[in-house]
């Protein structure tokens, strides 16, 4: 028989509700801290006891509550954020919803005190068991402290379902940082059992900020991010393209104020970066975007982890152009970045951190001459030279490709008309792949014809391939091509991948012995910004050590221009 549709007791039902918010102890300092920032806190002290299981206490000094709001709100759907339903389009505030408080009450035992300035006490409210309120007044300080006694004590299946308490602090503590690098004007701190785990101090410095998220060893290398139009903003900073991993776990992302999960913001990133990185690795980021609370939908996920937007391609393109900007400065500097850069976060000095102004465009010559002086190969794979700035080594295939690759991608092809054509034997899948892509090929500059069955002949090639380019690497490029397209891909994507595979497949290879002249000229590219940092396929075209990194590495801290660096 089919049982009867019935209400749930309000306490099963106000449990279930709850466990859709309050997840694990990472949740409750979420909505926590995101209460203290709304109330206006300017330092936020959080301490956990046992993994957050025992305590769960967050202080602020924030505008506080009166009696009458602090016991009021720890009944549900009571909140001072919004009145009406359209308030929902204009949001300001990180809560609204009015579930965090009473769905901690459902899950644990909870305790306000809070005071607002002009009042001689405050007042101390506690929830228990049987849904009764304690309300007695309290001595204490300006602000709001909540304490969360036994977490899920009343849910066993949910508190035995909680990883160790290492897995648990860490989530609090990344969930802590991420919310310190977004508002650097508040103090945070973090304790467990007594023991200090993080300290921000309120900071305009934003490299500070950067080591609450990164390992210090790769501030150095990220760069900040400043894009703005009419009504939207992209700021914060990502890594240089030799610095990446291989998830994405250090990519950190926020819209208006609010720490987010962006599969959109992550992808247009990584468009951005494009074929700076090797297939399957990733940047390190720390981004967020401003636009008007019409534009984006909060209320989407159960723990505000997740938003929607209404106008997709806009910020996508936004952010892939914010980053990619940042890029091609980043291509177009000297090997010593000691230009300024514009601010950041409002009211933040950038000081530390500089890019300088770009140089010249991708494939495109300086007409001084290069100051960098070859001195050999290395394993016959890189070349190293000195200078002025210090010590370049390149790695000789893929500085080659990266010259080829600027020459493919010239808006104008002068077609080399070859002595003797190269003769293609393809495989019916070839033949119409190449039938596909005939557009593309004549516009780089090849002409091909057909020569009886399954055979073509190539009488001319771009001019930057001539006496480079024999029948089997061309295949190999155009297989290489397709299997890197899609069936969607873009006439622009396919030029792109057309281009890489045919500069990579022609170019310089590891191993080769090169004349001095051929040398020089690689060196020489490198010298006058011909080449950009990374090859087609994300790989570093140079490495550079400049005299202070030079200095570092063998002690000598002291200025080069003092007697004693000859000691």
């Amino acid at each position: 028989m089919t049982p009867h549709v019935q209400r749930l007791d309000p306490d099963t039902a106000s449990r279930i509700a709850a466990g859709e918010v309050i997840e694990r102890p990472a949740s409750v300092v979420k909505e926590l801290i995101e209460n203290a920032i709304d109330a206006a806190s300017t330092r936020i002290d959080i301490a956990l006891e046992n993994g957050g299981r025992r305590l769960i206490q967050v202080t602020d000094n924030g505008i506080g509550m009166r009696a009458e709001d602090a016991e009021l709100a720890l009944e549900r759907f009571t909140t001072s954020k919004i009145r009406v339903l359209d308030d929902l389009t204009r949001l300001t505030t990180l809560g609204f919803r009015g579930e965090a408080l009473p769905s901690l009450a459902t899950m644990a035992e909870v305790e306000i005190a809070t005071r607002q300035a002009g009042q001689l006490e405050g007042v101390q409210v506690k929830s228990s068991e049987t849904a009764t309120l304690s309300v007695q007044p309290i001595g204490c300080p300006i602000g709001t402290r909540v304490r969360v006694h036994r977490l899920f004590a009343r849910i066993p299946v949910r508190l035995n379902a909680l990883r160790s308490i290492s897995r648990e602090l860490k989530q609090i503590h990344e969930l802590v940082a991420h919310y310190a690098l977004i508002y650097p004007q508040v103090t945070f701190q973090l304790r467990h059992d007594g023991r200090r785990l993080l300290f921000a101090p309120a900071s305009t410095d934003w490299t500070q900020r950067l080591t609450v998220m990164f390992d210090r060893h790769v501030i150095p290398y990220m760069r900040p991010v400043q894009w703005q139009s009419v009504d939207m903003q992209v700021f914060g900073a990502i890594s240089a393209p030799d610095i990446n991993r291989s998830t994405r776990q250090r990519q950190f992302f926020w819209v208006n104020g609010r720490p987010v999960r962006s599969t959109l913001i992550s992808a247009a990133l990584g468009r951005a970066y494009g074929a700076r990185l090797p297939p399957g690795r990733y940047p390190l980021a720390a981004l967020g975007v401003t636009l008007p609370a019409s534009f984006v939908d909060v209320n989407v996920h159960p723990r505000k982890q997740e938003v929607t937007f209404v106008h997709e391609r806009a910020i996508f393109a936004a952010v892939q152009e914010a980053s990619d900007t940042t890029l091609q400065h980043l291509e177009g500097t000297n090997m010593d970045w000691h230009d300024e850069t514009p601010e950041m976060w409002p009211g933040w000095s950038a000081a530390d951190v500089i890019i300088a102004e770009p140089g010249a465009s991708y494939g495109d010559a300086d007409a001084s001459p290069s100051a960098w002086r070859p001195m050999g190969q290395i394993g016959n794979t890189y070349l190293a030279a000195n200078g002025p700035e210090g010590l370049l080594l390149l790695d000789q295939h893929a500085t080659h490709e990266s010259i080829l690759y600027a020459g493919l991608m010239r808006a104008e092809q002068n077609p080399f008309e070859l002595p003797e054509p190269l003769v293609l034997t393809l495989t019916a899948d070839q033949e119409r792949w190449l039938q596909a892509i005939e557009p593309t090929l004549t516009a780089l500059g090849f002409e091909i014809e057909p020569f009886g069955r399954a055979t073509v002949l190539v009488r001319s090639l771009p001019v930057v391939l001539a006496d480079l380019m024999q029948a089997p690497q061309l295949l190999d490029a155009l297989q290489e091509a397709r299997q890197r397209l899609t069936a969607q891909a873009t006439p622009e994507a396919v030029q792109e991948q057309l281009c890489a595979a045919l500069s990579c497949r022609t170019a310089i290879r590891a191993g080769d012995i090169l004349p001095d002249d051929q040398a020089a000229r690689l060196v020489d590219a490198v010298g006058r910004r011909q080449v950009p940092y990374t090859c087609p396929h994300g790989r570093p075209t140079y490495v550079a050590l400049t005299m202070a990194d030079l200095e570092r590495r063998f002690l000598r801290f002291f200025p080069l221009d003092t007697p004693s660096r000859d000691c």
